[in-house]
């Protein structure tokens, strides 16, 4: 009786740890996205008080191109950088493992498949297709 009593105890502790987990997410969630539409705004205002600078040397129209150059530039270095990301040695384990264990378990399917295969290779009796009687 108190080990059920001491079972129950654990799955509410449980619960209530995967409530509080949950809304501590949730909170950090909400603040992250808060922070890139702030993180997005300064970029904006950058933008612009970079346009803002090169307007008083040059044509609006050029302070414009020169930004989408930058800006391009900037782009094209980020997006090659994400190209070239490749697996870290976490990754490469994880699915070495992962790998490792699926061939494991199709060798233990495979035993297992044979099983039923040694029942039709065994000594044969003749089946009815309806049993009566039994």
């Amino acid at each position: 009786m108190r080990s059920i009593n001491l079972l129950k105890i654990a799955a509410e502790a449980e619960t209530l740890r995967l409530r509080a987990l949950m809304a501590r997410q949730a909170r950090r969630a909400a603040f992250g996205a808060s922070a890139v539409v702030f993180a997005l705004i300064v970029l904006a205002l950058a933008e612009i008080a970079g346009w803002q600078t090169l307007s008083l040397y040059v044509t609006g129209i050029l302070a414009t191109l020169i930004l989408l150059g930058i800006n391009l530039v900037i782009a094209a270095v980020l997006g090659a950088v994400a190209a070239r990301s490749s697996p870290n040695q976490t990754e490469r384990e994880a699915l070495r493992v992962r790998r490792e264990a699926l061939e494991g378990a199709r060798g233990a399917l495979s035993i297992t498949a044979a099983f039923p295969l040694l029942r039709l290779v065994g000594p044969r009796r003749r089946r009815a297709f309806f049993r009566f009687g039994r």
